[in-house]
Formats: C-alpha cells, sequence, structure tokens
C-alpha cells in the first residue's frame, strides 16, 4: 500500500502545491482505502471542502488499475477493487521484506528506559519504562534508524546513603552476606529469599524507623557524603550492592526479551564528570548561589520559574547535575540526531529544566532532546512507594499469568508439547499487551484480573490467532507451514527475523467476500500504525491494529472456508495465501511490542 500511497500523494501535491498532504486511513474498507482531508487545503484555497474533494476526484488520473477516487463529503477518498487490494497487500505482506519497513536513513537515536535504582526489585511499575521504551527500540530500528540502547540505572545519590546506612545498622550485625543464618518470615515465598530482596527491606526498614528516629536521616547523609569523598568502605559496599542487583535484574530483562547496549552508563558514570559540569554552568555565567548554599541555575527567561538545584549545600551532588553530565557526555559519545528519554510523568519539570539549560550551554541540542512521559502504576488504593513497602513485583505478576495460563492449557490442551514454555510466552504475552493496549500518558491502575487477562482485547487473543493460522497451515501442508515460518532466531530482541519470499497467486477470486476484504483492509493498515508508534512514541497503535486483525481474521476463518473440501484450488489457494500473509503481520506486529508469537495453544 505505500507504493500507491506515494503515487496519490505524488498526484495531489501536483494540483496542491505547498498544500498539507497527510492521508488518513477511513473506517472502513467500504468507504475506501486511503483518504485525503481537503479542509485545510480548502480553506487555503477559499473553497468549500467538500467542492474541493469533487473537483480532485475528477481532475486526478492516478494510473493504477483497480483504483478509483471518491468525493465523500469534505474527503477525497482512494479506493481499490477487491483484486487490486487483495494484490497490493499480499504482495507486500508475501514479499521478502518485512512489511511497511523503512531503508537505512543513517539517522543515530538514543532510547534511554527502564533505569530502575539498584538495590530494589522491579515492580509493576517498571514495566512501563522497560516495555514502552523497547517498543520504540524496536520501531526506530525497523523504520531505518541506528538506534542505541541505554539504561540509566539509579546507581547514585542519596537513597545508597540510606541503604549504607541500614545495613550498618542491621545487617552487618545479623548476617554479613545477606543470606546466610538469616531467618526469613514464613510470608515470604521461597523465591523472594535472596540478597536483592533482604536490601530491599532493609531500604524499607530505615525509612520505617526515621519516622520515630529523625536523625537516622543525618547517619544517611554522613554515609553518601562518605560514599562520593571515596570511603573504601562505602565504595566497597556500593560495589557489592551493584553487582547484586545487576544480576538480578539481568535474568529478569532475559526474561522479558529485553536487552541494552550497555548497562555500565548509569549515574556514577558521570560522577568524575560533575566538577566539569559545575565549571562549565560557571564560566557561562549560570551557576548562582540559592537557599542555604545550594548552587542553581535560574531558567526564569524561559518561562521556568522553578530554579534547578545542581549541587546541594552541603556540597553532596544532585541527580540534575548527572543528567546535565550524561547529556554532554552522550553528544561527545554518539553524537545522536535525537535522544529520547522514556521517564515518568512526574519528572516533566525536571526534563524541562534539564533541556533548558543544555540549549543555553550549547545550541546544538536544541530539537534533539524528547522526554517521552508515561502515567505511573497505581494501586486502588493509591500511588505505589517502595519506601513504604506497598508495591506489585513484576516477577509476581509475571508468574501468576503463567500460572494461570498452565491451568487453561491443562484443561483444554494437556498433551500441548512443551506446556510451560507455551505458559510463559502466553503469561507475558497478557501483561506486555496491557502496557502497550494503554496509552502512554495516562495512569494504569493495578487489578490483577485486567493485567493478566487472557480473553478479550488482549495480548493471548492475538497470539490465538497466529496459532489458529499455524494450525491451518500445518493442514494445508508443510509447504503452506513454511511460508509463515522465520528463520532460525535465538530471542526476541534481535532485529526481525525475514520470512521467505513467496509469490502471490495469479487467481484471487475466493478473496472477494466481504470477510476476506475487511482482513485484507486492516492488514493493509499495518506499516501506518507502526509510523504512527513512531511519531506518538508509544505502541498503543500497532496493539490496537493487531487486535483489528485478529478480529477480522475471525470473521474470514468463520465465513470463508479455507480448506474445504468442495473449494477449488485457485480459491483454496489464495485463502491461504491470506492466511500466510495475516501470520506474517501478526508475527511482526507482536515482535515490535515485544510479544512472541506461539504456534501452538
Amino acid at each position: 500500500m505505500d507504493r500507491i500511497r506515494k503515487v496519490f500523494e505524488r498526484a495531489l501535491a501536483a494540483h496542491l502545491p505547498g498544500q498539507d498532504l497527510a492521508l488518513e486511513r477511513p473506517k472502513s474498507g467500504e468507504q475506501g482505502d486511503l483518504a485525503f482531508p481537503c479542509f485545510h487545503a480548502a480553506k487555503a484555497s477559499g473553497k468549500n471542502p467538500a467542492q474541493m474533494a469533487a473537483e480532485l476526484a475528477s481532475q486526478i488520473h492516478l494510473g493504477i488499475e483497480g483504483a478509483q477516487l471518491i468525493a465523500a463529503g469534505p474527503y477525497l477518498n482512494l479506493k481499490l477493487r477487491p483484486e487490486a487490494r487483495a494484490r497490493e497487500v499480499l504482495g507486500g505482506l508475501l514479499s521478502g521484506k518485512p512489511y511497511g519497513a523503512g531503508e537505512p536513513n543513517g539517522q543515530k537515536i538514543i532510547v534511554e528506559y527502564s533505569s530502575p535504582n539498584i538495590a530494589k526489585l522491579f515492580t509493576i511499575g517498571h514495566l512501563r519504562s522497560t516495555m514502552i521504551g523497547h517498543g520504540l527500540v524496536q520501531v526506530h530500528r525497523f523504520l531505518g534508524y541506528d538506534v542505541v540502547r541505554l539504561n540509566h540505572l539509579g546507581d547514585w545519590g542519596t537513597q545508597f546513603g540510606t541503604l549504607l546506612a541500614a545495613y550498618k545498622t542491621w545487617a552487618e550485625k545479623e548476617n554479613s552476606d545477606l543470606t546466610k543464618d538469616f531467618e526469613w518470615a514464613e510470608e515470604i515465598p521461597e523465591k523472594r529469599r535472596t540478597p536483592l530482596f533482604r536490601l530491599f527491606q532493609l531500604y524499607v526498614r530505615f525509612h520505617d524507623a526515621e519516622k520515630e528516629n529523625p536523625e537516622m536521616r543525618d547517619e544517611a547523609r554522613k554515609w553518601f557524603r562518605e560514599l562520593e569523598q571515596g570511603s573504601a568502605e562505602a565504595r566497597r559496599l556500593w560495589t557489592w550492592f551493584r553487582e547484586i542487583s545487576l544480576s538480578e535484574f539481568q535474568r529478569i530483562y532475559d526474561r522479558l526479551g529485553v536487552g541494552f547496549d550497555t548497562l555500565e552508563q548509569g549515574e556514577a558514570f558521570y560522577e568524575p564528570m560533575l566538577q566539569a559540569v559545575l565549571q562549565r554552568l560557571t564560566d557561562h555565567g549560570l551557576l548562582k548561589e540559592g537557599e542555604g548554599g545550594a548552587k542553581i541555575v535560574d531558567l526564569s527567561d524561559v518561562g521556568i520559574e522553578t530554579p534547578m538545584v545542581v549541587q546541594k549545600g552541603d556540597g553532596a551532588s544532585i541527580y540534575a547535575s548527572r543528567d546535565l553530565a550524561q547529556v554532554t557526555y552522550r553528544k561527545e559519545a554518539y553524537a545522536f540526531d535525537r535522544c529520547i528519554y522514556v521517564i515518568g510523568g512526574e519528572q516533566i519539570l525536571h526534563m524541562k529544566q534539564i533541556f533548558a539549560c543544555m540549549e543555553k550551554l550549547d545550541p546544538w541540542f536544541k530539537g534533539r532532546l524528547t522526554h517521552t512521559p508515561f502515567g505511573l502504576v497505581r494501586l486502588p488504593e493509591g500511588k505505589m512507594s517502595t519506601r513504604k513497602g506497598n508495591v506489585i513485583f513484576l516477577e509476581d505478576v509475571l508468574d501468576e499469568a503463567a500460572e494461570r495460563v498452565a491451568a487453561i492449557i491443562q484443561e483444554k490442551n494437556p498433551d500441548l508439547p512443551d506446556k510451560a514454555a507455551v505458559a510463559e510466552r502466553l503469561g507475558m504475552g497478557a501483561v506486555i499487551f496491557f502496557n502497550a493496549m494503554n496509552d502512554r500518558i495516562k495512569p494504569i491502575t493495578f487489578e490483577w484480573n485486567r493485567v493478566i487477562a487472557l480473553d478479550g482485547d488482549t495480548g493471548p487473543y492475538v497470539q490465538y490467532a497466529h496459532a489458529r493460522i499455524c494450525s491451518v497451515l500445518r493442514k494445508a501442508g508443510d509447504e503452506w507451514s513454511a511460508m509463515a515460518a522465520p528463520g532460525p532466531h535465538d530471542s526476541r530482541e534481535t532485529a526481525l527475523v525475514p520470512f521467505p519470499e513467496c509469490g502471490v497467486p495469479a487467481d484471487l477470486k475466493g478473496l472477494e467476500a466481504p470477510e476476506a476484504q475487511s482482513l485484507l483492509f486492516e492488514l493493509a493498515g499495518l506499516p501506518s500504525a507502526i509510523r504512527v508508534a513512531r511519531e506518538q512514541l508509544m505502541a498503543t497503535s500497532i496493539a490496537r491494529q493487531l487486535l483489528a486483525i485478529a478480529r477480522s481474521f475471525s470473521g474470514f476463518y468463520t465465513n470463508c472456508p479455507i480448506l474445504a473440501a468442495d473449494n477449488s484450488p485457485e480459491v483454496r489457494d489464495s485463502r491461504l495465501a491470506l492466511c500466510v500473509a495475516t501470520a506474517r503481520a501478526l508475527r511482526q506486529g507482536l515482535f515490535l511490542i515485544g510479544i512472541e508469537a506461539p504456534e501452538e495453544m
């Protein structure tokens, strides 16, 4: 469909030079395949939009066989006849090229995502940044960008003073290796009895204790000063805590199928660069004295009334100075065209301050830095808080989802090979798809039955459509089944594995039915959904298009017999070709949002 889109755009440009020619997709294939809204162009020409649509329909000749232009009120619709639509969509999906992929464009994009704090377990809240970022990586790669994947670990700051103080107060006396001879409470499950969970408990315990003894906060500040000043003991413990954390984080990332180009460029990586940042701010006349001796940058001249604190009154660093250092470093190390920060919406002010300050220091940064905020995950009773210990651990959600799927498989298909692996894929699909379906900007209230739902508008529904198609193709024969199978691959986070090239059947008369045409129309919408995901910086459009494809396939499967004995060979082949195309589209779309497409369920 991209070929036809380009022809349509060129024809419009010839008649409407200098106008915005953004095309849309009609709501259904009955209305057309592409639509040009005439509102802006008509206003610029002093015409009625409906009048302009009618004039363009009579004046433009596309030269595309099986295509016609129809004026529908203020819209100019391009509509393909059934066979032309089938040939165009199948041609795109049955070639050996990824459907809708872009050519390498030479632009370098950094995506910073996940960015957990060390010494804390992943909660369901971490899923948002991790999978939103992963989806952006996949989409940008798919569209031809050179992508650098960075995880800006929270491995520095006052919270580590808290952790050091807590460890020295309790854990060192009780069990220095965080596990030996420690009596776990009965309610702590076996899988949770890890050194990292012990660190999490210490963090929560400290914040509970300081409510009664506020002077403990001074002890935490003291330990962070020692850490910054290079105390051997503070650095030893900090290194140990970091190693424990990274090992656990990598296990979760492997389970999610998420990867990074480096895990070493966390906040601590930029610590040696902080004095240079302060000196640069001074040289540019930006560093000022704030309340209590703090160092600040005044940004009121660019509409940001809250000053940005870059150093505390006691000389301790703060995350703003570390962020200034990381942006500076990334220019030097990567010479990027755009750096996308997948960071929660509560940091909107902070990111505005960082971007504004960097533009003052170096105009090169203007327009290159993008904050992609997202709504937090909340519990029904309110916001999650690590300090208070009221969190939902991500691994518990993934385990629960897999267990629910395993129970259904045991009931409905107990002989399914490798049941545990299938249950893991479907459970993961439910959790990740739930995240993708929700608008990035809006907060999510965590409810178990919604997050790991297995029916309705869910990941497993889309995965089931793919598995059902694979079953049909296996019955049709190995040659058909092979067309929907990608080459060998080892990970969901690598580049999309290409499908084999196969031709479009010469006779497509089995696809004139409304249900087949509806499915073709939805398949044609996948490339535009991918482009929208890049523009909106979230995978919601892809998730919704996959649901539309899965629903349309269900209608096609029900109303258009595929392997029926009374089908002619031509009808059978054309409908099987549509099955292959649909399986490829589903697998490709699921891949882009980080979900596997099982071939059996």
